[in-house]
C-alpha cells in the first residue's frame, strides 16, 4: 500500500512540474489592444462603452495586476526575465478623444498606466484628441504617447522614402510637441515585415506593437503582439482569461 502511495505521490509530482514547465513556457505578458471608448460597442469591435472600461480597469485594480509600461514589456522581452505574475500593459490605437473622454479619468484614478498611439494627421479633427489634451495626458505621469504614423499607411507598400518619412516625421512631431522622448510605435492596422522592423529601428525607437504581428514570436521587441479588448470581454470571465498570460497561445493554437 505505502509502495503504491508512493508511486501515486511521485506520478503527480511529475505531472504537476510537468504543467508548470508547460505553462512557464507558453507565458506572455498580455498587451491589450484599445481603440474606441464609447458607446459603439454593438456595432463595431473597435468600441468598448465607457461602462466596460470602468469595471475592467476596477477588475485589474481590485485584483492588484502589476500593470506597467511598454518600456518594461520591451525589458522583460529583451533580458529574457520572468515577469511577476498578473503583470500587463495598455494600450490604445489612433488618438480618439473618447480616449482622454472616458478612459484616461479612470487610469488617472487608479494610477493606472497606459500608451496612446496617435496618428500625427489626425490629431486636433473632430473625433481626435488634440495637443491640448495630448499635453494634459503625457504631463500626468500616467500616459505614455506613442508614434501611429503620420497618416496610417499600410506600411509595408510603401517605398524607402515614404516609410522612412512616416515613421521619422510622426516622431519628431509629437517630440518637439510634447517635449518628450517617442520611444514606442504602433504599426498601422498591424502591417510589419522584415523592412519595415528595420526602418524602424533605423527610425530610433525602442520598441513596436501590432495588432497581431506574424507567428508567435516572443523575443522580438518590434513585434510585440497584443490582445484586442472589444464587446466579448463584457464578460469578466473572458477578460480574466484574456489577462491571464496565456491568451496569446490559446488563440495561436485556435487561428491556426
Amino acid at each position: 500500500m505505502k509502495k503504491r502511495l508512493g508511486i501515486i505521490t511521485i506520478t503527480a509530482l511529475v505531472v504537476i512540474a510537468a504543467v508548470y514547465l508547460f505553462l512557464s513556457k507558453i507565458y506572455v505578458v498580455p498587451v491589450l489592444m484599445y481603440h474606441s471608448i464609447d458607446h459603439n460597442d454593438l456595432m463595431t469591435k473597435l468600441s468598448v462603452s465607457p461602462e466596460s472600461f470602468v469595471r475592467q480597469m476596477g477588475f485589474l485594480h481590485s485584483r492588484r495586476y502589476n500593470i506597467v509600461g511598454l518600456d518594461k514589456v520591451a525589458s522583460y522581452i529583451s533580458k529574457k526575465e520572468k515577469a511577476p505574475p498578473k503583470t500587463l500593459a495598455i494600450t490604445f490605437d489612433d488618438g480618439y478623444y473618447n480616449n482622454y473622454q472616458y478612459a484616461y479619468p479612470v487610469l488617472k484614478k487608479y494610477n493606472i498606466p497606459a500608451t496612446i498611439f496617435v496618428i500625427v494627421d489626425k490629431i486636433g479633427e473632430p473625433g481626435y484628441v488634440g495637443w491640448k489634451e495630448l499635453k494634459e495626458m503625457s504631463d500626468s505621469g500616467v500616459i505614455t504617447i506613442g508614434s501611429h504614423t503620420v497618416s496610417h499607411k499600410w506600411l509595408p507598400s510603401l517605398g524607402s522614402d515614404r516609410l522612412k518619412d512616416e515613421l521619422e516625421r510622426s516622431k519628431r512631431i509629437i517630440e518637439e510637441k510634447l517635449g518628450k522622448e517617442v520611444d514606442f510605435l504602433c504599426y498601422p492596422i498591424g502591417a510589419v515585415n522584415d523592412r519595415v522592423e528595420r526602418a524602424a529601428k533605423d527610425a530610433g525607437y525602442y520598441c513596436a506593437v501590432g495588432t497581431n504581428p506574424r507567428r508567435f514570436a516572443p523575443d522580438d521587441i518590434f513585434a510585440i503582439k497584443r490582445i484586442k479588448i472589444s464587446r466579448t470581454s463584457n464578460s469578466m470571465f473572458v477578460f480574466w482569461i484574456e489577462t491571464s498570460g496565456y491568451y496569446t497561445w490559446i488563440k495561436e493554437q485556435r487561428d491556426e
